[in-house]
């Protein structure tokens, strides 16, 4: 009786550290996001690391794309589009509390018009910052600035 007394508490702590949302946590979440989600294009993974009411703050002057109206996997396939050899690589990343702040650096060449953008094959390299909430180990939210002025120069050369 003793054994299971004192095993029940110790399960416990157990599962809630191995569950528990840490900063070190919520980065594996985000980094899981970038390589498996845009990376290697693995949209079946979203369910993975998206809540079901994640919210995408984006500067298209809706503000918002979400998961419920898709508008999130269809801006994504837009971008995807647009440059679909895209890889993004992690600069630095940043995490406290539930906030994970990412600095990046996207390379691709651009086969399709993007954002008012034509078509030029040309290679591309730019700057995209990211803040992302995490919340039960999923992305609720996500912030984002692109280097938008450094990449039309890129392509007006």
């Amino acid at each position: 009786m003793k054994t299971n007394t004192l095993f029940i508490p110790l399960m416990f702590c157990f599962f809630q550290i191995s569950y528990a949302q840490t900063p070190v946590n919520n980065k594996q979440v985000v980094r899981q996001y970038i390589d498996e989600v845009v990376n290697k294009q693995q949209f079946n993974r979203m369910d993975d690391v998206f809540s079901t009411d994640y919210i995408w703050h984006q500067m298209d002057g809706k503000d918002t794309h979400s998961r419920q109206d898709s508008s999130h996997v269809v801006m994504l396939k837009y971008i995807l589009k647009a440059i679909p050899d895209i890889q993004y690589t992690i600069d630095s990343m940043v995490s406290e509390g539930d906030l994970v702040a990412v600095n990046s650096t996207a390379t691709g060449r651009i086969k399709n018009g993007f954002m008012g953008i034509p078509a030029t094959g040309k290679k591309v390299r730019f700057k995209q910052m990211f803040f992302f909430r995490v919340v039960n180990n999923k992305i609720a939210e996500e912030w984002e600035v692109v280097d938008v002025a450094g990449l039309k120069d890129q392509l007006s050369k």
